[in-house]
């Protein structure tokens, strides 16, 4: 088995959930979740920001850009929604400044004739992810889920939580994850792979829907043509659109440890949460498979 790899047979899983930033807990200590619960909401800061500069589009000199504008510093504005205006020629001539998004006003400046337009607030909620119990509140951020479950943890993945019923593909660990053994039925699965999945079979899993694949290992130069960039080695699972891939030995084609084959198999058709998330650099955090018990 890879060095890598780690099981663990009927464990207390406690999962901390919180949201990046202060906002409203849903839940109380003692409340029984499923994945999809949602803990916590709140906003935070748009990083769109961008610079009007509201002279130019009026025609007017820097400083004489305050007595045309129509908004303020703090004040919501809609994308195209206009924030100054300028006439002449007793109002035969219009020229006007329109805002290029949604946001707030969040600086002009009367010198330069130049506003500063941010994004409106992203909103962020985080779910359990596994269904328990809340045994912790985490004050305006979120809490503590805790369950018996086993636990499956790869050497590297890529994609983020999921949930779904695991299914196998496969008979063996020797055996690859190809096109031929997917079909429209495996749509929210979870499927188990043997020695290695193909690039065909990744880009038919997505095509189908599947939630997310556990299998061996899978060619390198495979994995970054389909997600259409260079592999980040250092971080992973923030990547959007694409299939939850937990590979549990290695880059290449490496059968299933037979002991990991087996935990699995041994919950087959059982729900199950996935992330892979990975992190090597700061701290060892590998991409895992929770079977609830």
């Amino acid at each position: 088995m890879s060095r890598f790899v780690k099981l663990e047979e009927k464990a207390s899983v406690r999962k901390i959930r919180r949201i990046p930033t202060q906002g409203d807990v849903l839940v109380a200590k003692g409340d029984v979740v499923e994945p999809e619960t949602v803990l916590a909401r709140g906003t935070v800061v748009n990083p769109d920001i961008r610079e009007v500069k509201v002279y130019a589009r009026l025609g007017v000199d820097p400083e004489q850009v305050a007595r045309h504008m129509l908004k303020e510093e703090g004040d919501q504005v809609k994308k195209d929604e206009v924030i100054a205006i300028a006439r002449s020629f007793f109002g035969r001539f219009t020229k006007v400044c329109r805002s290029p998004m949604e946001g707030t006003i969040e600086v002009f400046s009367k010198r330069a004739g130049r506003a500063l337009i941010r994004g409106k607030p992203i909103p962020v909620e985080i779910r359990a992810h596994i269904p328990g119990r809340i045994t912790e509140i985490i004050p305006d951020e979120g809490a503590v889920v805790e369950t018996q479950a086993s636990i499956v943890r790869g050497v590297f993945g890529v994609g983020g939580e999921v949930h779904g019923e695991l299914a196998f593909a496969v008979e063996n660990p020797g055996e690859p994850l190809t096109t031929e053994v997917l079909s429209s039925d495996q749509q929210g699965r979870v499927l188990v792979g043997g020695s290695f999945t193909t690039l065909d079979a990744m880009r038919k899993a997505a095509k189908i829907g599947v939630g997310g694949i556990i299998t061996g290992g899978v060619d390198q130069k495979d994995l970054t043509e389909f997600l259409g960039e260079e592999i980040g080695m250092g971080v992973t699972g923030g990547e959007s659109g694409v299939t939850t891939l937990i590979i549990t030995e290695g880059f290449g084609i490496y059968p299933m440890n037979q002991e990991t084959f087996r935990l699995l198999k041994s919950y087959e058709g059982r729900k199950v949460s996935i992330d892979g998330t990975t992190q090597i650099r700061q701290r060892m955090l590998r991409p895992e498979v929770i079977i609830p018990l």
